[in-house]
């Protein structure tokens, strides 16, 4: 009996088309009609989480905000020069007045804005009207001492004499300094000057003030 004949002991005769095995009658291997399609099984659990995709491009800058409001306006410091004169100073024609070494800073001066050489000169840093005053403190037995404010080295202005044989002398100055003037307190006497402090106070030989009153020139 080959495979595409019916067994005679089976009983049957009807060739199974479905039949996987080749034979013509065998029910064991036959499979069935396809039946209808079971309920949608539950969802199952959710993936892990997949890789960050690239970055995209930046988008265009929003429109500008309005202004803020305007907050308060600190102090404004100004150039200025605070300085005493020391001691017993003997100063010869054509000589300057000597100030506090620069080891006595806050001391003996304090400045901003203007430098100091640490001896006699004063240099402007910021242009404008600026104030300037000098008392110096005489040991003389002449009534005519003559100092003057020295501007570069050179221009003499704002001479002031005494006119008894001790006392103060005054310098007072109020004009438009242009930056990188220098200054210095000289003598003009024409022979040397004696300046001498206070047996109380070694620091009451002089003062010297500099100070900044307007950043614009004189109109």
């Amino acid at each position: 009996m080959n495979n595409n004949e019916c067994n005679n002991n089976s009983g049957h005769n009807n060739r199974f088309e479905n039949c996987r095995c080749g034979c013509v009658c065998c029910r064991r291997c036959c499979q069935g009609a396809k039946g209808e399609p079971g309920p949608q099984g539950p969802e199952g659990p959710q993936g892990e989480r997949g890789p960050e995709g690239p970055h995209g491009e930046d988008g265009l800058p929003g429109e500008r905000g309005p202004q803020g409001e305007q907050g308060e306006v600190g102090p404004l410091l100004q150039p200025f020069l605070n300085s005493n004169v020391k001691g017993t100073q003997v100063i010869n024609h054509g000589g300057s007045v000597t100030f506090p070494p620069t080891s006595e800073a806050l001391i003996e001066y304090l400045a901003n804005g203007i430098e100091y050489n640490g001896v006699d000169t004063f240099t402007i840093i910021h242009s404008g009207v600026y104030s300037l005053t000098c008392v110096l403190s005489m040991n003389t037995d002449r009534p005519d001492n003559t100092f003057y404010i020295e501007l570069n080295r050179t221009t003499p202005v704002a001479g002031a004499a005494n006119l008894d044989t001790k006392g103060e002398i005054v310098l007072t100055r109020v004009g438009f300094f242009t930056a990188g003037t220098t200054i210095r307190i000289v003598n003009n006497s024409g022979h040397p000057v004696t300046l001498s402090n206070a047996s109380t106070n070694i620091s009451s030989t002089g003062h010297l003030s500099l100070f900044r009153i307007a950043d614009n020139g004189i109109e």
